[in-house]
């Protein structure tokens, strides 16, 4: 049988497969069409989570044999896909995150389904990503490096056009995440369909994070929001998974509908992530950023709870520690007003 009749009966594909699989979407002699229905069959039936981590594992071997290790390093990134128009907050993170001392490897790309993607913001902010080369020396400088998804793989140049044509989210809105170039002590990672989740979780045990949680943002977004029940699977240092729901109400934050979080382009993104770090905005805004950095400073064992991780948030952001952490970055430079 073929790889091709394989996936649309819907049988389970095994790791050999899955190799053979990204080799044809990345074949530079098979047709466009051939490889878009050969995403869509495979985007369309249920993964499981074996596949997951199949995937995951060939696109990381296919570049990584060997992955290069930071200790204690640690990515904030979502799957992207909610189509919520929500400003940059996993970028915006990054920069309090690093200013606690975390080792932050960000893994990011141009937007597919928003108008303004983590590279996007970046280059508006005139801060250069970073070649997996640089990475070690670029984090003991500054704590913080940006990785561009198309430099650090690219072969996801060759399935990014298949991506923008298909109109709903495909298997690398998952996977783009799980494939930082390094193997990572620490994730948090926002997820735009709950339905994977524990799959997601057991897929970064199997990856070897120490740490992490998968969440699903109250209201369908891929952040923890502020407008309901976010619901948590945690990979605990042990390896076990927890599950539970967190509401931002209950860590003081006010509750705000996700609407509040809407965004724009990278020149309205970036007047946003700056009038949150030098103090200025103090609006939803903010809190979903605290909301999101508390849940990322306990992963990474920076705070005992995820209300302490709030806490340290909220000081890092008004002492001004988050915007040295943005200032360090070499590109444009702001005051603290707060």
């Amino acid at each position: 049988m073929s790889l091709q009749s394989h996936i649309k009966q819907y049988k389970p594909l095994n790791q050999t497969q899955m190799n053979e699989f990204i080799e044809l979407l990345i074949a530079n002699d098979l047709e466009e069409a051939v490889k878009l229905e050969l995403l869509e069959a495979f985007s369309e039936r249920e993964l499981t989570q074996d596949e997951l981590t199949y995937i995951s594992h060939s696109l990381i071997s296919s570049m990584y044999p060997e992955q290069p290790y930071c200790p204690d390093s640690m990515c904030v990134c979502g799957t992207g896909g909610d189509k919520s128009n929500s400003f940059n907050i996993s970028t915006t993170v990054s920069f309090v995150l690093a200013s606690a001392g975390v080792p932050v490897i960000k893994h990011g790309n141009k937007s597919v389904t928003s108008s303004s993607g983590s590279t996007d913001l970046l280059n508006e902010m005139n801060i250069a990503t970073r070649s997996v080369r640089e990475t070690e020396g670029q984090l003991k400088d500054v704590g913080l490096v940006f990785l561009n998804a198309t430099e650090t793989y690219p072969i996801m140049k060759n399935i990014q056009p298949l991506r923008k044509a298909i109109s709903n989210p495909t298997i690398f809105n998952i996977t783009g995440p799980l494939i930082n170039p390094f193997k990572l002590d620490y994730q948090v990672m926002g997820v735009y369909e709950p339905s994977n989740l524990s799959k997601i979780a057991q897929t970064l045990a199997d990856l070897g994070r120490k740490k992490a949680i998968v969440l699903h943002g109250a209201n369908g977004m891929d952040e923890a929001t502020l407008s309901g029940d976010n619901i948590i699977y945690e990979v605990t240092e042990d390896k076990t998974i927890q599950s539970y729901t967190l509401n931002a109400t209950d860590l003081g934050l006010d509750y705000a509908p996700n609407s509040d979080l809407y965004g724009g382009t990278p020149q309205d993104n970036l007047e946003i992530t700056k009038q949150i770090l030098n103090g200025k905005d103090r609006s939803a805004k903010r809190d979903v950023v605290l909301l999101n950095t508390g849940i990322a400073l306990y992963v990474a064992n920076k705070a005992t709870t995820i209300q302490k991780g709030v806490d340290k948030a909220r000081v890092l952001i008004e002492n001004g520690e988050a915007l040295k952490q943005y200032n360090k970055m070499g590109g444009k430079t702001y005051d603290y007003i707060g």
